[in-house]
């Protein structure tokens, strides 16, 4: 057996033990696993070997992306398209030649190298950053711009990496050629992603064994990253819009029958990704600033401290003159009292974290001469040091927001209004399933009927048949058969009302999704009942 295999093995069960206890202490888990992973790398024993570049990027960052993207939401984001694709494209190209010019003035590194370098750090990490807005309790708008820019920021700036890299592998690369690469990684990965996830979307709908179905799913990002990058396209921009285009269909449909058990298995395999990537940016700390010698390490510090700046002065300033052109348009958005507050929370949540790492892992070890990539070494060491200083520096955005006065969204009217709705939609068409079933000829008794008006749990529904029709067996078992179709409907019309009131009313999916998911939790229940 391989040491890499073992390294990868090891670092897996230790991070997800760790992620885990961290998890039941309600702490974050990044520093902590980095630090885990540090001292790990610093110990005389245990692994050291990481796997090759590409077997990262493959097994690791492509599925650990495409549940990201499962995760989000297109609706979501199609509301704030505008700053989303102004951040997660202008942005990041606007930060990879701020940090790729200073890391040229800095440490004097061939421009190709450098421009790699803030590719790896250009993209604001979707898991920092969706955490951090999270437990600083801000405004939901604000976090759908912020979870939106960190998702698809990710296929703009690793396609912007591969097109450093090819001319840092190269040797030389025109302009010409530099936008031809991109333009065509990006059309294609975006053409691939979209046809990979009407195939899925189609295969999911029309299956009738959730298993297979929910497999394909599973191995889908590695299928999609590989055919796109046959392709000449971008591998993760192609994963990203799948799991978009799968997400949304699945949340489409009332009664998708593979939703639970998709999202159940996506957030285990996203929490096993997202612990072992910040494990292994620790583990890899020690043996990268090992291999340096003293001039380069001295250089790396002062590199690290300028690129940290420059990221942070690079968002502010865009963020900020985003701001600017959005009052000059006189957007309503920008009448809002805490637009400026929030501008300045949004410039400050930079976080970088393991994609960044599996990014700077993905560099490749030779050129096409044979010889070393140049000055990998310094990236993996300048990344790393990166990742962990804005992570830390991304603990005081909660402290930031209270002393902004940032105001927190209440949603318990929303959520009230909306649980009306769905009741109302119920008992509609519990009042149209009892009457076609009186025309059959086939009525449920007042009784029963009124028990599915209370409470539609099935334990009561079976509890107060079964005790009043005792004395004839077969008839209690038609009714209470009749008893869970009815409810079965009955659910489904809320699941109806509930994609309406999200596609027509624009309610946001972070207040549908719970409420969809509890909807299929209950519909699963009445079906096994049934069966």
């Amino acid at each position: 057996m391989s040491s890499a295999f073992t390294t990868l093995a090891i670092c897996g069960v230790t991070a997800v033990v760790i992620a885990a206890f961290l998890r039941q202490l309600g702490w974050s888990m990044s520093l902590p696993l980095i630090g885990a992973g540090l001292l790990l790398g610093l110990a005389p024993f245990g692994p050291n070997e990481v796997p090759d570049p590409e077997i990262i990027l493959v097994a690791v960052l492509a599925p650990l992306v495409f549940g990201e993207a499962l995760g989000s939401s297109y609706l979501d984001l199609r509301r704030v398209a505008r700053p989303v694709l102004v951040l997660a494209i202008g942005l990041v190209i606007f930060s990879t030649l701020a940090v790729g010019a200073i890391t040229y003035w800095v440490a004097a590194l061939p421009v190709a190298v450098a421009m790699a370098l803030g590719a790896v750090l250009a993209p604001t990490d979707a898991v920092s950053v969706s955490n951090t807005a999270k437990r600083a309790s801000l405004p939901k708008r604000l976090v759908s711009i912020l979870e939106g820019e960190s998702l698809v920021n990710d296929g703009t700036g690793l396609t912007a990496l591969k097109v450093a890299t090819v001319a840092a592998v190269a040797g030389s690369i025109t302009m010409t050629d530099v936008a031809i690469d991109f333009s065509l990684a990006v059309v294609v990965g975006v053409g691939v992603g979209l046809f990979s996830g009407w195939v899925m979307g189609r295969l999911l709908r029309h299956s009738q064994d959730l298993v297979p179905a929910n497999s394909l799913v599973i191995v889908a990002p590695f299928l999609i990253y590989i055919g796109a990058e046959v392709a000449q396209g971008s591998g993760i921009l192609a994963i990203v819009v799948a799991g978009l285009f799968v997400a949304h269909r699945q949340n489409s449909e009332p009664g998708a029958a593979g939703r639970v058990q998709s999202a159940v298995v996506w957030r285990h395999l996203t929490f096993i990704l997202q612990a072992l990537a910040f494990f292994l940016v620790g583990l890899q700390i020690p043996e990268v600033l090992g291999r340096l010698t003293n001039y380069e390490l001295e250089k790396a510090l002062w590199l690290t401290l300028a690129v940290v700046l420059t990221l942070i002065i690079a968002r502010t300033v865009f963020v900020f003159g985003m701001v600017g052109v959005t009052r000059l348009t006189k957007s309503p958005i920008a009448q809002h009292a805490t637009f400026g507050r929030e501008a300045a929370i949004m410039a400050w949540s930079g976080a970088r974290g393991p994609i960044s790492g599996l990014a700077a892992f993905s560099i490749p070890l030779v050129t096409l001469a044979g010889d070393p990539f140049p000055y990998r070494d310094l990236i993996l060491a300048v990344s790393f040091m990166v990742i962990v200083i804005t992570l830390i520096l991304a603990e005081t955005l909660g402290p930031l927001a209270r002393m902004l006065k940032i105001p927190v969204d209440d949603d318990t009217d929303e959520i009230i209004r909306v649980q009306g709705s769905l009741a109302k939609a119920a008992l509609i068409r519990l009042d149209t399933a009892l009457e076609e079933l009186a025309q059959e000829g086939t009525p449920l008794n007042a009784e029963a009927a009124e028990t599915l008006r209370r409470d539609r749990e099935i334990r009561l529904l079976r509890a107060s048949t079964i005790t009043e029709s005792s004395t004839a067996p077969m008839t209690a078992e038609l009714e209470i058969t009749q008893m869970l179709n009815v409810a079965i409907s009955m659910v489904h019309a809320e699941q109806e009302e509930l994609i309406r009131m999200r596609d027509s009313d624009g309610l946001p999916d972070s207040i549908a999704r719970p409420l969809l998911r509890e909807l299929d939790s209950r519909e699963q229940s009445l079906v096994r009942q049934i069966r």
